[in-house]
């Protein structure tokens, strides 16, 4: 009775969002994608979490609930939410930003457990850089088709340093981590990136012009796949 019950509710709360009979579809899959009893409740709980955090955050992750069930079901749901709520905390504008694009990025990623590792990695991200943890997740299908995931680790752990001191170069930088690191160990990232850094020259008013920076970002690194590269 308590689980019927709790479905019941869960239902209900989608169903202000998608209508009677899409919440009672995604309330079935829930149930059979579950693989604990709780499960439901625990959703029901992110999703009172979430709310409680930014009320259009919880709206925007229900609203992308069928379109994450189409593209790679509810298996990791909760680590789904958990990373949500830890943007929201962040800024809302960033969660909004996640809810809508994460279902096609999730989708792109084929095993569900390296859906699950990439979610992980973004939760401790997102304790740290909001903006970092959106491109990482925006990127990680391309990246994972480089190097593993905790390859990605170190690569990322200098994007942090980055944004923090430069955060226009810190994105473009974590952008492009898929196609430097086929080209570059991670040891000679920061070298490349600091004479990228001596490319930001003042414009005319004063302030930084990225220009010629995002443009060697963007272009050296299929310049460097054309040169003979040593053994690494």
């Amino acid at each position: 009775m308590a689980e019927s019950s709790t479905q019941a509710r869960l239902r209900a709360r989608l169903a202000g969002e998608l209508g009677s009979a899409v919440s009672e579809a995604l309330a079935v899959r829930l149930a059979e994608a579950a693989d604990r009893s709780d499960t439901v409740a625990a959703v029901l709980t992110l999703l009172d979490e979430l709310e409680g955090v930014s009320a259009k955050a919880a709206r925007a992750a229900i609203g992308a609930l069928p379109e994450l069930d189409r593209r790679t079901g509810f298996s990791h749901l909760i680590p789904w939410l958990d990373l949500g709520i830890a943007l929201a905390e962040s800024s809302g504008a960033t969660a909004l930003k996640y809810f809508k694009d994460s279902p096609l990025i999730l989708g792109l990623i084929e095993q569900p457990q390296s859906r699950t590792a990439v979610l992980t990695m973004g939760l401790e991200l997102a304790e740290q850089d909001a903006n970092v943890t959106l491109e990482y997740l925006r990127a990680s299908p391309h990246m994972l088709s480089v190097v593993s995931l905790d390859e990605l680790r170190p690569w990322l752990r200098i994007g942090l340093e980055l944004v923090a001191a430069d955060v226009v170069v810190g994105l473009e930088y974590i952008r492009q981590i898929h196609h430097l690191a086929s080209v570059l160990p991670v040891s000679e990232a920061r070298t490349w990136l600091s004479f990228a850094t001596t490319l930001v020259i003042p414009n005319t008013f004063g302030k930084p012009d990225y220009m010629v920076t995002l443009e060697f970002m963007r272009t050296s690194p299929a310049i460097l796949a054309d040169i003979d590269q040593p053994d690494r």
